[in-house]
């Protein structure tokens, strides 16, 4: 089941309704629920049922596709979550690294993504919906607490953690000795710009999209294949980053897990690390695609 957060052209925008997209592309809207972190508040029964009653079909023409949880209470994203993005197949980890993006930059689907002079990373990621409260859960109870998935797109802006270095004093853990080095910038503005967190364009159910361990992934900037990968090359699950995640942070209903992106194609990257990759600077279509569940479409200016 594709569950959606829409509104009607010409209709001021909103909260927005939930609505569920069949095969045709329609969109039926769900009754008597207001917008989609409510249905998720309501807990796997009640949205259950919700689902089931759905209204009148309005062809997809006639929408417009919002962000599936326009503003949700958490977003967690995996970073390193590839062997692509460690820069090599002879390094792994031992558990997930992880930050946060501010709910505040997320966008829907064809809304634009400003760069406002910065150079920009896009980064096609499977992002898992928290569908019920999970607190020091297991894999297998992390799994069952996932409504469903959506792409995100972990936009990041590579010049801003650079110039966001700075020099500290750290002790050498061989010799003991203090020294002066330079440490990596944070990257958290980097990460965070106002739209910098594309998202949809519906939520897949689990049920539906089933089994996540080979899901292809790819991007492309005008027209261009940028990143190319699948969810295989996830040294974490998403089940297992849920459950890592819930071991020192309580997830609510709503909040959004992303697993980390995937590789650039060696056209796009040359001879820059993972890291110094961007976009060349100027306007132009991103599509993001993740196999079983859509396509997120966002205009760069």
């Amino acid at each position: 089941m594709k569950v959606c957060t829409f509104r009607l052209r010409g209709e001021p925008e909103g909260k927005g309704r939930v609505g569920i997209v069949n095969e045709r592309r329609h969109v039926a809207e769900v009754k008597p629920v207001l917008t989609m972190q409510e249905l998720l508040d309501a807990g796997p029964r009640a949205w259950r049922r919700a689902l089931e009653s759905s209204g009148e079909e309005v062809s997809q023409r006639d929408v417009v596709l919002m962000a599936p949880i326009p503003r949700p209470g958490k977003i967690v994203a995996a970073i390193v979550n590839t062997k692509a993005m460690l820069g090599g197949r002879d390094i792994s980890l031992d558990r997930p690294r992880v930050d946060m993006k501010a709910p505040s930059a997320v966008v829907g689907p064809n809304e634009t993504i400003e760069s406002r002079g910065s150079d920009i990373r896009p980064e096609v990621e499977l992002a898992a919906i928290v569908g019920r409260r999970a607190s020091s859960v297991s894999v297998a109870s992390a799994k069952r607490a996932i409504f469903g998935y959506t792409v995100l797109n972990d936009v990041t802006a590579p010049r801003d953690s650079r110039a966001d270095a700075y020099e500290a004093y750290r002790r050498n853990p061989d010799s003991g000795e203090l020294r002066k080095v330079t440490l990596r910038g944070p990257l958290f503005r980097s990460k965070n710009h106002d739209t910098f967190c594309p998202m949809g364009p519906w939520i897949v159910s689990s049920e539906e999209v089933g089994d996540t361990s080979a899901l292809k992934m790819t991007t492309t900037f005008r027209g261009e294949l940028v990143q190319k990968g699948s969810t295989s090359e996830y040294i974490f699950s998403p089940a297992q980053l849920v459950s890592y995640i819930s071991s020192f942070l309580t997830l609510e209903p709503g909040d959004v897990v992303s697993c980390g992106s995937v590789g650039w194609t060696a056209r796009a990257l040359g001879n820059r690390d993972p890291t110094e990759y961007f976009c060349t600077p100027g306007q132009g279509l991103l599509e993001l695609d993740i196999e079983r569940i859509g396509t997120l479409r966002n205009r760069l200016a």
